[in-house]
């Protein structure tokens, strides 16, 4: 390949912030990571330092633990010594201006490397960018690190998987950049065959700012001297399987987590009731993590005490799966004769993935002559752990549940990879078609093609969750009667949510430059699919806001940051006109001690501000209330049995 074509991008400059450190706050939903950043960065800022605390979970908690109001902009915490900002970054506000300054550059490139014109193009820039939460953040937290108005940055991150892809954009970033290189190599040698030679311009410091900056933001994820990871968990054992999966995914990326961070561990009573008694002795827990974050799992006799009486495992045991168990006035109140799609949503570590599971078995209890599937589509799969069996991507029957019962966790990247190999081969003809015959640039095409066909596009999860939805409900032979869907939290689960109205926007943009050039190219596999996928997102999205048909149970927590998340949850999904039937207010506290006793007042009064009927704007919506275990019910029959002890009020 000749200098004119592919022009190796300048090595990265060093970073303008100099001496800025990151401290990252990672780990399962629910675990404290904002509360815990927050208090870092007060501390460190305390300490006399100049710091900022960036929240980069598109569900923000970071003002509600700040006790103030933080945005998108970046804004002081009054502080006894040092200096305090705090930001809540907005994504698309991040795109908006990272746009602004290159849309003119972009559509240079666009024009000279693809057949598109300006109105093709302005069509797309138009659009919505899906899934932009991590690739936003990345290049925002980059910009604080060369601003150097700070010592330090604290990281509130998403959950564990978007949280991995976020530590993962680097490399997104310079594919990115590799991609707009292709698109331009055909211009730059026309300019060179044409005799005028090549002379390197704005295209070309974009391509290798972006190059730059992938570069630069890989070398200090794993710079152990600027970057530090500090990794929270709770003593349960399905954070401890994330947390092992997490810290192993760091290891694989070249960084390390410093630190794993045990929060809120129960010091034992005087006397203990059962549920204190059963959390404290959790404690050794402790103990069992090593160095690299491996433990044992918990042994049987820390494995035992519910908050309420113990359900003896006769009791818990499901009844004959081929003979319809009566369903509970919980279930009834969510799932109506005519449900299709029920969907969990919530904050990180309210317990959405064990509510969906229990939902789903009591559902194939009571029906069970229905087909019902419930579906992980948290990239930090945590179903299967709930369930206490191996899943993956395609639906699997659970041994003991009943028959009807199917799971599975959506593996995005895999069909990525099915859907990247089904159309490379369809594409690339069309190409060639389009090429008719001409030698001179079909390999600049062909390599820009190749590029664009192996650049995942952010929202891959939220994508192939609505899909995999579309797939099981209207698709598959037989269908799903049922999907139960277990969620990542609150606004990765918002943005698959309106997901179907922001792919079917793309859907008709491509589907209007094919048309515009189907005297060259022709229609052909891919216009036909491109109909199909628009149909079929119509349908869905008209499930999602038919409330007889699809419903969302908002999962909550009694306490402050859960009930603030909750109420943004509602709003959001009122303004979707998605009917969200209940609030599943999980692991209420029952023991008889004091410690009990005086955590049960505090829970009544967020039980009460999340009552229905409270606010101007509120429908009305059941309550479903359930009981603490520790350690939280795990496999059928222990989700079984405690789905059996959910109330509604």
């Amino acid at each position: 390949m000749s200098a004119a074509r592919r022009r190796p991008p300048p090595r990265p400059a060093r970073d303008g912030g100099g001496a800025v450190r990151f401290h990252f706050f990672a780990g399962k939903g629910g675990v404290g990571k904002t509360t815990c950043a927050a208090a870092a960065a007060l501390a460190a800022a305390e300490s006399g330092r100049r710091v900022v605390v960036v929240s980069t979970d598109p569900a923000h908690s970071l003002g509600d633990a700040l006790g103030r109001r933080v945005g998108p902009v970046t804004r002081r915490v009054p502080v006894r010594a040092g200096r305090l900002e705090a930001i809540e970054l907005d994504a698309d506000r991040a795109l908006a201006r990272w746009l602004a300054r290159r849309r003119g550059t972009l559509r240079t490139i666009a024009e000279r490397g693809t057949y598109l014109d300006e109105e093709d193009l302005e069509r797309l820039l138009r659009l919505s960018f899906p899934g932009v939460d991590e690739l936003m953040a990345l290049v925002e937290l980059g910009r604080l690190a060369r601003q150097g108005r700070y010592e330090l940055v604290v990281v509130d991150t998403a959950p564990t998987g978007h949280a991995l892809r976020l530590l993962g954009m680097p490399e997104t970033l310079r594919r990115v950049a590799g991609v707009l290189n292709d698109l331009y190599a055909k211009h730059r040698f026309l300019a060179d065959s044409l005799g005028r030679g090549y002379r390197a311009g704005p295209a070309d410091r974009l391509i290798e700012e972006l190059d730059a900056d992938g570069r630069r933001l890989a070398a200090l994820l794993r710079d152990a001297e600027r970057c530090r990871f500090t990794w929270l968990l709770l003593a349960e054992e399905l954070t401890l399987e994330e947390t092992r999966d997490g810290v192993a995914a760091l290891a694989r990326e070249g960084m390390r987590a410093g630190e794993l961070l045990i929060n809120r561990l129960t010091p034992a009573p005087d006397p203990p009731c059962a549920l204190c008694g059963a959390r404290a002795r959790l404690r050794t827990f402790a103990r069992r993590l090593g160095s690299r974050g491996q433990a044992v799992d918990l042994e049987s006799d820390e494995r035992v005490v519910a908050s309420r009486p113990p359900v003896s495992e006769k009791s818990t045991a499901l009844k004959s799966p081929t003979t319809a168990v009566a369903a509970p006035a919980w279930l009834d109140a969510i799932a109506p004769p005519t449900l299709r799609l029920l969907v969990f949503a919530g904050k990180g570590g309210v317990g959405k993935t064990s509510c969906a599971a229990a939902a789903a078995l009591a559902l194939a209890g009571a029906r069970p002559d229905a087909r019902v599937v419930v579906l992980s589509v948290d990239p930090a799969h945590s179903l299967g752990d709930a369930l206490a069996v191996a899943l993956a991507d395609d639906e699997r029957a659970v041994p003991g549940a009943p028959p009807g019962l199917r799971a599975r966790e959506v593996d995005a990247d895999r069909a990525f990879a099915r859907l990247r190999a089904r159309y490379q081969r369809g594409v690339e003809e069309t190409f060639e078609s389009l090429l008719r015959g001409s030698r001179f640039d079909v390999a600049y095409d062909r390599e820009a093609l190749r590029g664009l066909m192996d650049l995942a596009p952010p929202g891959l999860d939220e994508l192939f969750a609505v899909l995999t939805v579309v797939e099981t409900l209207f698709e598959r032979e037989p269908p799903a009667d049922v999907v139960v869907l277990d969620t990542a939290p609150t606004g990765h689960a918002l943005r698959l949510l309106e997901m179907p109205a922001t792919a079917l926007g793309w859907v008709h943009a491509l589907l209007a430059i094919l048309l515009k050039y189907r005297e060259v190219v022709g229609l052909g596999d891919v216009a036909a699919e491109l109909v199909a996928t628009a149909r079929r997102l119509r349908e869905l999205g008209a499930l999602l806001t038919d409330g007889d048909r699809a419903r969302v149970v908002a999962v909550a927590r009694a306490a402050e940051l859960p009930q603030r998340e909750t109420e943004r949850l509602l709003e959001r999904l009122r303004r979707l006109r998605i009917t969200a039937p209940a609030v599943l207010v999980n692991a209420l506290t029952s023991g008889d001690c004091r410690r009990c006793r005086r955590a049960r007042r505090v829970e009544d009064r967020w039980v009460a501000a999340l009552a229905p009927g409270r606010g101007t704007r509120r429908r009305g919506w059941g309550m479903i209330c359930t009981p603490a275990v520790a350690p939280p019910p795990r496999g059928v029959a222990g989700l079984a049995g405690w789905a059996r002890t959910w109330e509604l009020q």
